[in-house]
């Protein structure tokens, strides 16, 4: 039986194998591929590579720790996780089965998409679905959110700190209404649309403008870069029914990363802890290895309380 199994191969999961490895766990890391969402950069018409710290150069130190270590890395998908007496079985896709003590469970989540005439023509080129990661480089600009929730308001408020103008183009009211989006709406130089729905992405290399439709009449909004900050998805299928959920199906977590079945930690943008970011993932990552480790002990957070 092994010491550890990670599963998901983003910020948090590499994150949590280098850590495992520098403790000298018996882990397992189970992933298809490497990097999550960090493999894709933003190219933008102004912006040269050097200006910007991508999330794949980030994490790649944590890469090249577990490269050598084959006999660790499973490329595989997990297609099952049972509890076992003093742990868990994991299968995955051909069949095969793993035993661990304890799993971190890092697989992320997955953004929605547009599903419109342009969209996958201009991915990362001009148009991208993280306005928080790509923000400092708008200084000056005029761009576009698409959304009408909590995570598109959030990324306004980031982005009017620092743009000329922030459109947010809203299909519905959402989260446009509650005292937060009261507050990041009033800003000067952010523009509402609201009841408008995105039907195409226009450019030439680069996007430059999304057409919008409201009651039948279309409009065209130019824009130096265009972010789709709709409802992120997680990818936490595999656990449900076993471990406690957020009503969009974050695993709730505690400030340990532990979930409520002891030996399961989750990390990462798979929970509820908003970990969207790159470095904020790594973070998340080591921490719950730690938190694996001290379980794997048999100590908890009582351990470690002052008097």
């Amino acid at each position: 039986m092994h010491d550890l199994i990670i599963i998901g191969g983003g910020p948090a999961g590499l994150a949590a194998a280098a850590y495992a490895v520098r403790k000298r766990m018996d882990a397992l890391f189970i992933s298809r591929d490497l990097g999550g969402r960090t493999k894709r950069r933003l190219m933008l018409p102004w912006v040269e590579d050097y200006q910007v710290i991508v999330g794949e150069e980030t994490i790649q130190r944590f890469r090249t720790q577990l490269d050598y270590l084959l006999f660790m890395r499973i490329r595989s998908s997990v297609t099952s996780i049972d509890r076992i007496e003093d742990g868990f079985r994991v299968t995955i896709t051909d069949g095969k089965t793993f035993d661990t003590r304890t799993i971190i469970f890092a697989t992320g989540a997955q953004g929605e998409f547009l599903n419109v005439p342009g969209e996958k023509e201009f991915e990362m080129k001009g148009l991208c679905y993280s306005a928080m990661t790509y923000a400092p480089l708008m200084v000056d600009r005029n761009v576009i959110v698409v959304g009408d929730e909590v995570l598109a308001l959030r990324g306004v408020a980031e982005l009017a700190r620092i743009a000329t103008q922030v459109t947010l183009v809203a299909e519905t009211d959402g989260d446009l209404d509650t005292p937060i989006g009261k507050k990041v709406l009033s800003a000067h130089n952010v523009v509402v649309k609201r009841g408008c729905k995105v039907i195409e992405v226009q450019g030439d290399e680069y996007a430059r403008s999304i057409v919008i439709e409201h009651n039948g009449q279309r409009e065209n909004l130019p824009a130096d870069a265009i972010f789709i900050e709709k409802q992120l998805t997680p990818n936490s299928q595999l656990l449900e029914g076993l471990v406690d959920m957020d009503h969009c199906g974050f695993i709730q977590v505690d400030s340990r990363n532990r979930t409520n079945v002891p030996g399961l930690f989750a990390a990462g943008d798979v929970t509820d802890s908003s970990a969207f970011q790159v470095l904020m993932g790594l973070g998340d990552g080591e921490r719950a290895a730690l938190s694996a480790f001290d379980y794997l002990l048999g100590l908890g957070t009582e351990d470690f309380e002052c008097d």
